[in-house]
C-alpha cells in the first residue's frame, strides 16, 4: 500500500510539469514550421561561368514561356537568380515568382550596368504554380540598371532597378497589361550549377512546367 501510494504521489507531482513541457514543445514546433517552410520556398544564388536569358529563350512552346529564360546553362557570364514560392492552404492559389539577372563574369563593387549593355540582361515572371504556363505573366526587362554593391568569393550583392512590360503566355487579355517596376537589393551566395534542379533553372528532359513552378523536393 505504501509503495502504491508513493507511486501515485510521484505521478501526480510530475504530471502537471510534464504536461506543461509538452505544451511548450508543441508550440515551439508549430512556430518553427512556417519559418522552415518559408526557408524552403525561397532560394537566391549566383552561378559563375554560366548563362541565361538568351536571345532565343522565348522561341519555345507557350507553356514554357514563363520559365524558359530562367534556365541556366554553362557559359561566360555570372547569373543571379531569385526564386520565390507563395504557399497557401489551397494549392490552386499557391504562386511563384522568379527573377534572373545576367551580368559579366568579372565583377567588381561599384560597377553599374544598364540593361542591354555589356550583355546585362534580366527576366521576370510570376503566376499560379498549379496552372504553370497557362496563367501568369513574364517579360525581359525593357529598361533599367544593375549596380554591383559587394563582390566576394562566395557572395555578391547587387541592386536592381528595372521595368518589365509583361505578357501572358497564352495571350489572355487584361492579365498582364500593367508594367512592373522592380527596385530590389539582392544578396546571394554561390551555387554549383550541377546541383540545381528544375525550380532553380536546370530542368531535366522529362521535367514539365509544373516542376519549374514548384520548389524542388529534397
Amino acid at each position: 500500500m505504501k509503495l502504491s501510494s508513493k507511486r501515485s504521489s510521484a505521478a501526480s507531482a510530475v504530471s502537471p510539469l510534464d504536461g506543461l513541457r509538452a505544451h511548450f514543445i508543441v508550440l515551439a514546433m508549430l512556430a518553427w514550421l512556417p519559418a522552415a517552410a518559408a526557408a524552403a520556398d525561397r532560394s537566391a544564388f549566383f552561378v559563375p561561368h554560366a548563362s541565361s536569358v538568351e536571345e532565343t529563350c522565348l522561341d519555345v512552346d507557350p507553356r514554357s514561356l514563363p520559365f524558359s529564360c530562367h534556365r541556366i546553362s554553362e557559359g561566360a557570364h555570372t547569373v543571379v537568380a531569385v526564386r520565390k514560392f507563395k504557399r497557401t492552404w489551397n494549392a490552386d492559389q499557391s504562386g511563384f515568382s522568379k527573377l534572373t539577372l545576367v551580368l559579366p563574369e568579372a565583377l567588381r563593387a561599384g560597377q553599374i550596368f544598364a540593361i542591354g549593355d555589356q550583355g546585362a540582361r534580366a527576366f521576370f515572371s510570376e503566376g499560379a504554380s498549379a496552372f504553370a504556363g497557362k496563367s501568369g505573366c513574364y517579360s525581359t526587362a525593357a529598361s533599367g540598371r544593375v549596380t554591383v554593391d559587394v563582390v566576394e568569393r562566395h557572395r555578391i550583392e547587387v541592386s536592381l532597378q528595372a521595368t518589365f512590360v509583361l505578357a501572358s503566355p497564352l495571350d489572355w487579355p487584361g492579365d498582364c497589361d500593367v508594367p512592373v517596376s522592380i527596385h530590389r537589393a539582392v544578396k546571394v551566395g554561390s551555387a554549383d550549377i550541377t546541383e540545381l534542379g528544375a525550380w532553380e533553372g536546370r530542368p531535366r528532359g522529362d521535367d514539365s512546367p509544373f516542376e519549374e513552378a514548384h520548389p524542388s523536393k529534397r
